[in-house]
């Protein structure tokens, strides 16, 4: 049964500047570098029938290509207590449009809608008893390559399988602007 969420993917020279300024920190588990996106949606277990309507029906989505901006970091749930360390983008009123899309095609297709509101995010590290000094150390390490504005031609739907090394993702349907 695939896991599936939807993403957009990173650009690689981003990738490369993100992964050039990690440190060794203590409580600190770097985001692989292939595995850095931005998640639109998480849809969770989905049975073969299920995914196949969600992977079809995707393809009626129609937007058109613009530019992503991050722009500043953060945690979550908060700087006090972290355990992920992120990348967050400026506001896109095209990237709302295109999550807006997606959340539409999912409730039509028995996906409830998420509860939550959208913190357009990248996550960089996950975090896990990090010595308070080292979190604002870790804003710090990044200030430096911010901003960045990438193009968003594609989105991607991907599976992902939970292994004890982490998770393990898989592109099942890309979907370009047009």
């Amino acid at each position: 049964m695939p896991r599936l969420f939807i993403a957009i993917d990173m650009p690689d020279e981003l990738r490369g500047k993100i992964c050039e300024l990690r440190r060794n920190l203590p409580g600190t588990m770097w985001t692989n570098r292939e595995q850095m996106h931005m998640t639109l949606r998480f849809i969770g277990d989905s049975d073969d029938e299920h995914f196949e309507k969600i992977r079809s029906s995707l393809s009626e989505i129609r937007f058109k290509p613009f530019h992503l901006e991050m722009t500043g970091s953060g945690f979550f749930p908060n700087e006090r207590r972290p355990s992920v360390f992120w990348l967050g983008c400026m506001e896109n009123p095209e990237l709302s449009k295109l999550k807006d899309s997606i959340d539409d095609i999912l409730e039509m297709n028995d996906v409830p809608r998420e509860l939550r509101k959208f913190t357009p995010h990248m996550t960089i590290a996950r975090l896990k008893e990090i010595p308070a000094n080292q979190v604002a150390k870790l804003r710090e390490i990044y200030k430096d390559i911010l901003p960045q504005k990438f193009p968003v031609g594609e989105f991607i739907l991907y599976s992902s399988v939970l292994t004890s090394d982490g998770a393990i993702h898989a592109r099942e349907k890309t979907y370009m602007s047009g």
